[in-house]
């Protein structure tokens, strides 16, 4: 029986079939580059053509512009300083646990005596 020659066909297949994985991953990954390529290039246009239309809707009407920036302005600043006004988790809930523990230990410092 001779096994080395089997066993070398055999190493010789999978070198093929790692060869053939490596060149379909290699195409797989230059479509992946191409296909992002694509995506951040329409996002870009894209993008550019929303600023192109913003910026002439502002030259075209500043005043309403600035209006509605002040409003825009001003919703986020109550909406922080609503959120700011709400309690935290520590003043809603630890806060009497931690006092009534204060005055347990005060109540009980203050009953010792240390002659």
């Amino acid at each position: 029986m001779n096994i080395l020659p089997k066993t070398l066909q055999s190493s010789e297949s999978v070198a093929e079939k790692g060869e053939t994985i490596k060149d379909k991953i290699g195409e797989n990954l230059k479509a992946g580059k191409q296909s992002a390529t694509s995506c951040c290039t329409s996002i870009r246009d894209g993008s550019c053509q929303v600023c192109e239309t913003v910026s002439d809707g502002i030259r075209k009407n500043p005043i309403g512009s600035v209006i509605g920036a002040a409003f825009v302005g001003a919703a986020v600043c109550y909406l922080i300083l609503e959120a700011r006004s709400q309690p935290t988790f520590r003043e809603r809930y630890l806060s009497d646990v931690s006092d009534c523990v204060n005055e347990s230990l005060r109540s009980v410092g203050n009953s010792l005596k240390f002659w």
